[in-house]
């Protein structure tokens, strides 16, 4: 029987359409299936053997991630963070059941407040510190577990979607704003701040930002490969308490991830900074000696990380009028330690410090006060650091430092002390024998608040370009400037 013109159309079209269909199923990949742990949507598990991650939609993952938060200006995770908690007793358990870490999503973020190079820094140095924290927990190191991770400098999505689910009433100008900053972080940032002369910034600083500084992590488990007896984890096998705590509002699709590569992750850190005090620079004697300025330079190491810093400075005065008989010369060489309450390559903001200083003086304030010695002491010292610029390369501290000062010392003044005559020379202000006189047979000893100061602070020699964090990713050699 012959086939009619249509049948043999439709029987090739059918066969067409099979060789696709198989070709499409011989190309795609074979995944298992994957689900939440019950209880734990941050917890994705397949109860089969699989080499083949999910793909994580960011739509999934900003419904399911975990945040776990931060402290403003900080990367260290807090202990009493309940994801801690949950880890060190979820990774055992799953151990257990056979089950094998496959896939770490990980995306860090910090809240848009401070210099947008800084929040560059937080924002790596949260999805560095949570990638640690899981290799710490599985006993591996980080380019053998299988990451996937990134940053968010500032991120305005998740804010917007928060705004949105609160209802807040000023949703539809920060929404506008951020669309057509066209995910321009720093645009957004300058709009935002501005708007309604800083009134709304100052509320979403309040009541948003602290949800923004937080990395968020989705965990992938598959089943070991050689797992003999497959029992598919069901609800109420989990032996741990419900996690309440979970930022999961869901983010704007409009993120601004940097993938991190060496070059994302290079960053210029400084290692030498000058300073000047501008209280000695400009020194000012009322009623005595008057405008007295002097040269102060003091440069201050920074470590790659910790909080401690050390400072070495000196001060040199040397103001010699010699018609009105007034003399100021001071050598001052001060040696400090400093502890930044904000390090890890940032220090800035309180300090508290201690310090010792040796100091030679020659001052006289007419004919018949003058004083000449040498003394030292040492103490507590506390002060504030700012940033001036964006940079922050350029910064303003304030400073005191209270704690003790001993010196040895002898009075001088014109003319011989004895005969009265004035030949144009300065004695010691000694009576006695002068086959008796000994040099600093004066004493002075202080306690109580021994220098202050405004100073002025520039970085003049930067490390080599350091990583903020390394990742599991191939580096490549290029730097980039900044």
């Amino acid at each position: 029987m012959k086939l009619r013109k249509i049948d043999k159309q439709l029987i090739l079209l059918s066969l067409g359409i099979f060789l696709s269909l198989a070709h499409g199923v011989a190309q795609t990949p074979d995944r298992a299936s994957f689900r939440a742990l019950p209880g734990f949507p941050f917890v994705l598990i397949s109860d089969e053997f699989t080499e083949n991650p999910p793909e994580i939609s960011d739509s999934l993952f900003d419904a399911a991630a975990c945040g776990i938060r931060f402290q403003v200006n900080r990367t260290e995770l807090q202990p009493t963070d309940p994801f801690i908690g949950t880890w060190n007793q979820l990774i055992p358990w799953l151990k257990s059941q056979e089950m094998q870490l496959g896939q770490v999503y990980i995306k860090g973020a910090s809240s848009p407040e401070g210099p947008y190079q800084n929040n560059v820094r937080l924002s790596r140095g949260r999805t560095q510190r949570l990638v640690e924290f899981i290799c710490e927990g599985l006993g591996q190191k980080i380019e053998e577990l299988p990451i996937n991770a990134s940053s968010v400098t500032e991120d305005y999505g998740l804010l917007v979607k928060m705004l949105q689910q609160a209802g807040d009433p000023d949703y539809q100008k920060v929404n506008a704003i951020w669309e057509q900053s066209g995910g321009d972080e720093q645009t957004c940032k300058r709009q935002l701040m501005a708007l309604e002369k800083g009134k709304v910034w100052r509320r979403l600083v309040k009541e948003y930002f602290p949800a923004l500084r937080q990395a968020r992590v989705i965990l992938w488990f598959t089943r070991r490969p050689e797992a003999k007896v497959v029992h598919p984890v069901k609800a109420g096998d989990v032996p741990l308490p419900y996690l309440s705590y979970y930022p999961t509002t869901l983010a704007s699709p409009n993120y601004r991830i940097t993938w991190p590569t060496r070059d994302s992750i290079l960053t210029r850190r400084h290692l030498i900074a000058a300073r000047t005090n501008l209280a000695h620079d400009f020194f000012f004697f009322p009623g005595k000696f008057g405008f007295a300025p002097g040269v102060n330079l003091q440069l201050e190491y920074y470590p790659l990380k910790g909080h401690y810093t050390a400072n070495v400075g000196f001060t040199f005065t040397n103001h010699r009028h010699w018609n009105d008989y007034k003399f100021f010369q001071v050598r001052n060489l001060e040696l400090e330690v400093r502890r930044y309450f904000k390090g890890q390559g940032l220090f800035r903001g309180p300090y508290l410090g201690l310090y010792a200083n040796g100091v030679v003086y020659g001052i006289g304030f007419g004919k018949t006060e003058g004083w000449e010695g040498e003394g030292g002491g040492g103490g507590l010292s506390a002060g504030w650091v700012w940033n001036l610029n964006r940079k922050g390369n350029l910064r303003l501290e304030v400073s005191l430092n209270v704690g003790v000062l001993y010196t040895r010392y002898d009075p001088y003044v014109y003319g011989n002390p004895i005969t009265g005559a004035e030949d144009g020379l300065y004695y010691y202000d000694y009576h006695g024998n002068t086959s008796d006189f000994r040099k600093r047979n004066h004493q002075f000893f202080w306690f109580g608040p021994t220098n202050a100061g405004i100073h002025l602070t520039y970085d003049i020699i930067y490390r080599k370009w350091k990583p903020v964090g390394s990742y599991n990713e191939p580096y490549q050699t290029k730097k980039v400037g900044r």
